[in-house]
């Protein structure tokens, strides 16, 4: 794969470093909770950039993270096409919508839900980077 592939990929494990780092001990201040978040929209991010990447270079368009995630799941990059419509719809509140309280609400999902979705979808591009 190209360098740029590589790049967006080692960008990605860094984020999902740094949100497997924010979420190993239970938040407890409000920074906590804000930290979290901002971790999970970097790791949204450079994911569904390295997936459009990585589906351009096998001749894929998709524009759109949406786009991105529904090509990614036909061509078999990421698992759970549902729980990638949560991930969105989490990262389009959060983003848009910031407050403690939806803070608060998104943690779990984002402990349990999401961080691992993101682990796998780590996994499994690593073949395509060869």
């Amino acid at each position: 794969m190209s360098a740029k592939i590589e790049k967006s990929f080692q960008n990605f494990e860094k984020a999902l470093a740094a949100l497997q780092e924010s979420v190993a001990t239970p938040p407890v201040e409000n920074r906590d909770f804000a930290g979290i978040i901002q971790s999970f929209e970097f790791t949204y991010e450079l994911c569904w950039k390295t997936l459009k990447l990585v589906l351009e270079a096998n001749g894929i368009e998709a524009p759109f993270p949406r786009v991105v995630f529904e090509e990614a799941w036909k061509a078999k990059l990421i698992e759970g096409n549902e729980v990638w419509k949560d991930i969105i719809e989490a990262r389009n509140l959060s983003t848009h919508t910031y407050n403690q309280a939806l803070a608060r609400k998104l943690y779990p999902a984002i402990k349990d839900g999401f961080l691992p979705v993101f682990e796998k979808t780590a996994t499994k591009l690593k073949p395509f980077l060869k």
